[in-house]
């Protein structure tokens, strides 16, 4: 099996989507040889969205910070989703925020398109964009 195709058709698939949705969407492998099959697509998959991981930062008012989000970055984005937070789209970047549970925190996870020098750099700047809006808010 051509490895590379099948990761294309189950990007036709699933959609444009990071590694841990990918993931949860995709199916569980039984045979050992799916199994390497697997590892191997994950690998690839990681190559194709390298990802921050979610980090998760204490916010004062996170509903606010969404809203400075999107108005931060609205213009630059490809698309802007916002039904589970905030979802922030680029050619060759995007991050997701979301608000943590019943704490005053907020959840972020940048990912990049195949370039995985350029995610740590994204992840910087939004770090600092919600460090400079907490101190702005005292």
């Amino acid at each position: 099996m051509n490895i590379a195709k099948n990761s294309a058709d189950i990007e036709r698939e699933v959609g444009n989507v990071g590694v841990m949705s990918w993931m949860s969407r995709y199916p569980s492998l039984s045979s050992p040889t799916e199994t390497w099959l697997g590892a191997l697509l994950m690998v690839e998959r990681i190559g194709v969205f390298p990802s921050s991981g979610e980090i998760r930062r204490p916010i004062r008012d996170p509903d606010s910070l969404l809203a400075h989000l999107k108005n931060l970055y609205g213009e630059q984005a490809l698309d802007i989703d916002e039904r589970a937070g905030l979802k922030v789209i680029f050619s060759d970047w995007r991050f997701r925020a979301r608000i943590a549970g019943s704490d005053p925190a907020i959840v972020i996870t940048v990912e990049t398109r195949c370039d995985p020098q350029l995610m740590p750099l994204k992840t910087a700047e939004l770090l600092s964009q919600l460090e400079h809006f907490e101190k702005g808010r005292r």
